[in-house]
């Protein structure tokens, strides 16, 4: 199961691995808590905040 932050929404929600999908825009996504994840987004992919 995956922790996923909707895109253009406050949702979150746990999605199964089965029921993920590839997304191949490489555009980032809009949500309002991407900051508090992640702490940058380059070449398409998210960087995690490791602290």
């Amino acid at each position: 199961w995956y922790h996923v932050l909707v895109d253009q929404s406050a949702s979150m929600t746990y999605v199964a691995e089965r029921n993920l999908e590839a997304d191949g825009s490489q555009a980032p996504i809009e949500h309002p808590l991407v900051d508090q994840y992640f702490n940058q987004f380059k070449n398409g992919k998210y960087f995690l905040q490791l602290s």
